[in-house]
């Protein structure tokens, strides 16, 4: 490469550019044709792959293909929707909201629409959901489609009003938290409630907690909630303060053990660890915090 050689009154920058670029012009060639071949796959490039035309291998590779393809109908007009697609674009959602609802469950011309989609949509629906809160639902968990209302979903509802949460709050958890319908109900939902139960917290606090912040069904119980129970204790609050706490602010539970033991640490050093100073400073940004 004689036009990259650098003479030898440049400077040592420019001659270990030249030395660098020289490999690098080497690959060109094969950076072309790979350019080449890549825009050229569809169905073929899944059998290169081990797979077969149609049904990839890789799941990651189905779901990009479904994304692609509703983003190209949707884009070449509604019209060439499928049913179910046209169903779900019905509440609202937009073509990026309705490539991931497709990637993540096929929602093509073979889904069935009477016996998968609407009956999950109207159940829903009954349940107290508006149209919004039914496509956030759809969007934060498309594996919806996949149940059954009467064998899976329904017994997680009934649940969750038998701990006294209104109507207008299971709605709200659904909404906010529909992998709640993923969660085992015996092994995850009902020990949660029972650990509450155990820290102290009455049955009315426990479903204001969950109804508040319906992440902490899927908190761990021995790897994230208990050491962070511990840390409140550690720091001397008591069972009441704890129970006290988590009805208002159980979004304490869902920061990270790092975040909640160096705040609780710093306001204890400072003299000023109280129920009231926890709450206000543990949603506070760390710039807002370092000037509590």
């Amino acid at each position: 490469w004689p036009h990259l050689a650098a003479p030898r009154h440049a400077p040592a920058m420019r001659r270990r550019s030249a030395r660098m670029a020289a490999p690098l012009l080497l690959l060109l060639p094969l950076c072309s044709a790979l350019a080449v071949a890549v825009s050229g796959w569809q169905g073929s490039s899944w059998l290169a792959l081990g797979g077969s035309p149609g049904s990839p291998k890789s799941p990651i590779a189905a779901r990009l293909l479904r994304r692609s393809a509703v983003a190209r109908r949707s884009a070449s007009g509604r019209e060439s929707l499928t049913p179910a697609e046209a169903h779900l674009f019905s509440l609202g959602l937009s073509d990026e909201q309705m490539a991931k609802v497709s990637a993540r469950f096929g929602v093509d011309s073979s889904c069935d629409v009477e016996r998968k989609v609407k009956p999950i949509l109207s159940w829903l629906a009954d349940l107290g959901l508006t149209d919004l809160q039914i496509g956030q639902a759809v969007i934060g968990f498309p594996r919806l489609f996949g149940y059954s209302p009467e064998q899976k979903l329904k017994p997680v509802v009934q649940w969750l009003s038998e701990i006294g949460m209104s109507d207008a709050q299971v709605a709200k958890v659904v909404a906010r938290r529909p992998q709640i319908f993923g969660y085992s109900l015996e092994s995850k939902l009902k020990t949660l409630v029972h650990w509450l139960s155990e820290i102290g917290m009455s049955d009315a606090q426990v479903a204001k907690a969950i109804a508040t912040c319906p992440p902490l069904c899927g908190l761990s119980l021995p790897s994230n909630l208990m050491p962070k129970v511990q840390l409140l204790h550690d720091v001397g609050f008591s069972d009441a303060q704890i129970a006290s706490t988590l009805t208002v602010i159980p979004a304490l539970l869902t920061y990270s053990s790092k975040r909640l033991a160096h705040r609780l640490s710093v306001l204890q050093a400072q003299g000023v660890l109280t129920e009231t100073s926890m709450r206000s400073c543990m949603a506070m940004t760390d710039a807002k915090f370092a000037n509590f």
